[in-house]
């Protein structure tokens, strides 16, 4: 308790310095979308904060949040500092007790933007964009926050020698699983030809070094901890009738209350040698059998690769419009490509149009916003109809194989209604044979009603990606993401807010979403205000 009140009277006085002041960067996005940064020249202190309740893990607990922030030139830094209570006063030890969870309280630390000659992020990475997306589409390291936190990292340098430039990426700085790089040139910028001399070529490399490291192992018995019953103690793992005995050492696998017949249940022998000879008219149960669970001692890695050009044709203020185009390859697998592509900039509207042609084996925004939580997934299977499971992972990767060629467009638009009304709208929309994940759907809208007094924001966002077709019937399915947010003003430096974020894990593969087990949910309610 001791640390907490030191960090509280380390912030006060960033509280009591506070000016109106909120985290202004432009995250890594869409490059042909950046907003010209606008730096201080003043120190500028800022404090946001949520006090509320939040649910993690299926307990509900109260919630007090502050995030003191710093800017100065092009400086930034902001600690988000969580303290979640129980029901008995007690704060949640899960995120105290590492010298991993101290680091994991900066949420941003941050210089210059990603025009600069030299710049960097470490912490929250919301959105994350390589070249044009054919790799890295809007990943985010912030999924299941603040459940899951990452403090990641980018950096990257913009040299006057033919526009060379460098980006390296990761998604946490404790793990550095999920990696990006990014290099690029303007190789005929030294012609000074107009058009040609703002030619853009760029190479990407994305990686996941270990698809099953979303799931923790704190035993080290390659057994994952989320169906390793006895994630302490690295010499057992299953317990098939869930009564606390591990099933090395249980007499009654299946809870019947009946012994196993040895030739079922090995350790019936090791306790009672010979007992099936001696007691041949002895009632066994000759059908119990012990769950199984996959063990994944080695790492699993996906690795993607991509070449873009990007080619500004107009830019006024007006209107802007860029062409571009990208081939990606994913290491073992197929590849696609961009071929043409268009951005621009027009009035209300930004806008993107692209052609794309994929070939077998190939998903376009392979690390995507939903890439956590899909890298890989619990399952389990029921067989022989006695009950007993087959847990296991499977990743996204294991889906590769069954994507056939296809042809289609992408389009993206998203538009500002007099500062009232911004609607996002993407669809992606392939055409081959009829086993392919071809269709995408990504929508969002915000309100800022200002007739309603006091409603300051209500958003809504849904998102179907990689499927056969968009499923309008079953919207709930495992390529969908649903979050809400309402913003209710309680005073000028005071809002109350409530988000909700669901996604879904079809654990049986029965195709339909049911129970609390298959729908994972985050919702925080409390209220939020700023200095």
């Amino acid at each position: 308790m001791k640390n907490f009140i030191f960090i509280l009277l380390v912030m006060l006085p960033l509280m009591l310095m506070g000016q109106a002041y909120t985290d202004e960067e432009n995250v890594p996005g869409d490059p042909f979308f950046e907003e010209e940064p606008v730096y201080p020249d003043t120190p500028q202190w800022g404090m946001d904060g949520v006090v509320g309740a939040i649910t993690v893990d299926n307990v509900t607990y109260s919630q007090v949040r502050m995030q003191p922030q710093l800017k100065l030139g092009k400086f930034g830094f902001g600690l988000d500092i969580d303290l979640l209570i129980d029901a008995n006063g007690n704060v949640r030890k899960d995120d105290w007790d590492e010298w991993q969870d101290y680091v994991n309280k900066i949420f941003y630390i941050s210089y210059a933007r990603k025009k600069d000659p030299f710049y960097f992020k470490i912490g929250s990475i919301p959105d994350y964009v390589l070249g044009n997306a054919l790799i890295f589409d809007h990943y985010s390291n912030m999924l299941r926050y603040p459940e899951e936190k990452n403090v990641g990292g980018y950096l990257g340098v913009n040299t006057s020698f033919s526009g060379l430039g460098f980006e390296a990426y990761t998604h946490n700085i404790h793990e550095n699983e999920i990696l990006a790089l990014r290099g690029s040139l303007n190789p005929l910028e030294f012609t000074q030809i107009p058009l040609l001399k703002s030619l853009k070529f760029g190479v990407n490399f994305g990686i996941d070094r270990n698809q099953y490291g979303k799931y923790i192992d704190k035993d080290g018995d390659d057994i994952p901890d989320i169906y390793d019953k006895f994630p302490k103690d690295k010499t057992v793992w299953l317990d098939t009738d869930n009564d606390g005995t591990p099933d090395n050492y249980d007499l009654d696998l299946n809870g019947n209350n009946v012994i196993d017949h040895p030739d079922n249940n090995p350790w019936v022998e090791h306790e009672f040698p010979g007992i099936a000879t001696n007691y041949p008219t002895y009632p066994f149960d000759t059908a119990a059998i012990s769950d199984t669970a996959y063990a994944y001692p080695d790492a699993d890695p996906v690795r993607v690769y991509s070449a873009d050009l990007q080619l500004p044709l107009i830019d006024t203020e007006a209107l802007n419009l860029t062409a571009y185009t990208e081939l990606a390859k994913i290491d073992g697998y197929g590849s696609g490509m961009i071929l043409p592509g268009f951005s621009g900039k027009f009035l209300i509207f930004d806008a993107k149009l692209e052609f794309r042609n994929f070939g077998k084996e190939f998903l376009p925004g392979y690390f995507d916003r939903l890439y956590d939580e899909q890298r890989s997934q619990v399952k389990y299977l029921e067989s022989d109809n006695l009950g007993r499971h087959n847990w296991s992972l499977v990743t996204k990767e294991s889906t590769l194989p069954t994507i056939d060629a296809s042809l289609g467009w992408f389009g993206y638009v998203r538009a500002n209604l007099f500062d009232m009304v911004f609607f996002k709208l993407a669809y992606q929309d392939m055409y081959g044979k009829d086993n392919f994940l071809g269709k995408s759907l990504w929508s969002s809208i915000t309100v800022n009603p200002k007739s309603i007094p006091k409603l300051k924001e209500a958003t809504l966002y849904y998102s179907q990606a990689n499927v056969n077709y968009i499923n309008f019937r079953y919207p709930r399915n495992e390529n969908a993401h649903v979050l809400g947010r309402l913003v209710y003003a309680l005073s000028d430096n005071t809002n109350l807010v409530g988000r909700y974020n669901e996604y879904y894990n079809d654990l049986n593969n029965d195709g339909h979403i049911k129970g609390k087990d298959e729908v994972l949910e985050v919702l925080t309610f409390g209220v939020e205000f700023s200095f």
